[in-house]
């Protein structure tokens, strides 16, 4: 008998509750979340909440964490709560577990998800991320295989807060995170000293706006190159959008600055420039910005 969701349920519930892992399990939330590592957490917007922190660790403690016999908390749930065929089945299947950042291609309303991961297809059995997914959302979850090209998805995926470019899409084994890595990334950490040295990203509403805040900074610094109109800025970032090179951009602003006194004082201009990358309209998108299709995806971060 193959897995099914409310199994996989189970034995994360199993891997939660368990006084057998008791100690274990402290122990590697701490290691986690990184309760004993300096800085300061400030989650992304909608990643912050209790229950998906603990959902996305539960999913990694089970599938992901490896105990000192070397097998993962969820092989232990199986042996625990099922027999037979469904345990040997189980097992096979909680062996062959993978954590991916991967793109939905197509929605299935009502039963699932097709993800794609470069040269890879995933058809995805999940009526909950066939309601909150929608085509090139990315999603990063652990999955699991269970027969004839189909997956389940385990608890604490997330959704990425901002569509993936195509120049990332194209690439995207090479950007894979594992969930420690990625939850380093959501919790934004920073020391007192970053924080003084932390270098403001504008977020202007419209691209007349980001061109005008670049302008008044290129010209405080001197640097004319970077004094340029509206339509000149966007016949600079509309072809980067279509490379499949992600530094581009910033490599050709890094030439319009030219020297610097300092690292700070490059990083400060460049996070100008991003802005107004961020606030170009995209004609494949249908004229939206990058700022305001992450504001539809603030709302549908996991579970």
């Amino acid at each position: 008998m193959p897995l099914t969701n409310s199994i996989v349920e189970q034995l994360t519930e199993w891997c939660a509750l368990s006084d057998t892992l008791a100690d274990v399990r402290s122990k590697a939330r701490s290691d986690f979340f990184g309760y004993d590592e300096p800085g300061t957490i400030k989650y992304m917007a909608e990643t912050g909440e209790i229950n998906g922190r603990e959902r996305r660790f539960l999913g990694w403690f089970g599938f992901s964490f490896k105990l000192p016999a070397g097998k993962h908390p969820v092989e232990l749930a199986a042996a625990a709560l099922l027999t037979g065929v469904g345990l040997t089945s189980a097992l096979k299947s909680i062996q062959q577990a993978r954590y991916v950042i991967a793109i939905t291609t197509m929605v299935r309303p009502g039963k699932g998800v097709y993800l794609e991961l470069e040269d890879e297809e995933f058809e995805v059995d999940s009526r909950i991320l066939s309601r909150v997914l929608y085509k090139d959302d990315a999603l990063c979850a652990h999955i699991i295989p269970v027969g004839r090209g189909r997956w389940l998805v385990c608890p604490g995926w997330l959704v990425w807060p901002t569509r993936l470019g195509p120049g990332i899409r194209s690439r995207l084994k090479k950007f894979q995170l594992d969930p420690v890595k990625l939850e380093r990334f959501l919790q934004q950490r920073s020391s007192t000293e970053e924080k003084r040295l932390r270098i403001e990203h504008p977020r202007d509403n419209t691209l007349e706006k980001a061109v005008a805040r670049m302008t008044e900074a290129a010209q405080a610094e001197g640097k004319d190159s970077l004094v340029r109109s509206v339509e000149e800025w966007k016949a600079l970032v509309l072809p980067c959008m279509k490379t499949s090179d992600i530094t581009k951009f910033s490599k050709e602003v890094v030439k319009m600055v030219g020297k610097v006194s300092s690292l700070d004082d490059l990083n400060r201009l460049i996070a100008i420039a991003m802005n107004i990358w961020n606030a170009t309209p995209q004609p494949d998108r249908g004229g939206k910005t990058a700022y305001e299709m992450g504001q539809q995806f603030d709302n549908r971060t996991g579970a």
